[in-house]
């Protein structure tokens, strides 16, 4: 017999304390009960309580995630839908969510900035190299890659 309650009154308990930390998804939450050492099915009819009283909302924990994700992170969209996935949203919710983004020049723009402030003395030709690297593994597209570098004004030093 497990050493704690394995009812569903116990199972929320557990989620409530989850939840009082921070927002998860549907699939974190199950998969962290599950850990635990829940059963599958009281995991699953706990989620599922939780997600009809609006305690767990992954179209709003997505929203969530995906501001913080451009503003702290500085992810581009392809960024932002890698991490959303290992988050736990499911795809549909992501795509949803990603309609008609408009962002990713200006998020690019100011991670250039902020790379470009460490970058004093260094050749230019090394800069857009560097540039181009960071934000193509920040998930931004090479075309808005191109116009940000191009925005930056990088003089050749002789």
């Amino acid at each position: 017999m497990a050493a704690f309650d394995d009812s569903l009154s116990g199972v929320l308990k557990y989620a409530f304390k989850l939840l009082g930390c921070r927002d998860r998804s549907e699939k974190e939450l199950g998969e962290r009960l599950k850990q635990k050492g829940f059963s599958e099915d009281i995991a699953r009819e706990a989620v599922a309580y939780l997600k009809d009283r609006g305690f767990i909302d992954d179209r709003r924990f997505a929203e969530i995630l995906k501001r913080a994700a451009v503003e702290r992170k500085y992810l581009g969209s392809k960024g932002i839908k890698k991490y959303l996935m290992s988050r736990g949203i499911p795809s549909e919710i992501i795509a949803d969510i990603s309609e008609g983004d408009d962002f990713d020049f200006d998020t690019a723009k100011r991670l250039a900035e902020k790379k470009l402030r460490h970058m004093k003395g260094i050749d230019a030709n090394d800069v857009r190299k560097r540039l181009w690297g960071a934000l193509y593994r920040k998930g931004f597209q090479s075309n808005i890659i191109n116009r940000v570098i191009k925005s930056c004004n990088l003089k050749e030093e002789e």
